[in-house]
């Protein structure tokens, strides 16, 4: 299996993932149906879940069907912005008072033991750190693929 190959399969995983998890987490009564979020915040939320997946659509195409190194290329910084403004939404939440969950609803975070240590990760910044660290091997590929 060539690098390229491996580096564009790779891009479809984390383009899938970028498109499906949200939908799985955010359509339902924690986000977009939740009746003490502003109508409008709903709005916002589903738009952007379905902006990324239009996103993640773009980048399966770009891949598979409209294959070419510069297409490739495309792809991998699409999916690199999803990571990028994860963490710079994650950096900027003093400014708007945001939180990587709400306390009591949402998804619960991954339990990891160390020892005789539970340590909890939040499951966004889980995926993101996943996802993102994917992103960055699929982009080293690119890189060494003649």
């Amino acid at each position: 299996m060539t690098t390229l190959l491996v580096a564009k399969i790779l891009l479809t995983f984390i383009a899938t993932v970028q498109g499906l998890a949200p939908m799985r987490a955010d359509f339902n009564s924690t986000h977009a149906t939740n009746p003490t979020w502003t109508s409008h915040a709903r709005f916002h939320v589903v738009w952007q879940v379905l902006l990324q997946a239009g996103v993640s659509v773009t980048v399966l195409v770009l891949l598979w069907a409209f294959p070419s190194r510069l297409h490739t290329w495309i792809a991998a910084a699409l999916v690199f912005n999803w990571t990028l403004t994860f963490f710079a939404t994650v950096s900027s939440m003093s400014l708007f008072d945001g939180s990587l969950k709400d306390e009591g609803t949402g998804i619960r975070p991954f339990v990891f033991r160390v020892g005789s240590k539970k340590l909890e990760v939040d499951t966004n910044l889980f995926g993101a750190i996943v996802l993102g660290t994917l992103t960055m091997v699929a982009a080293v590929l690119l890189s060494i693929t003649p």
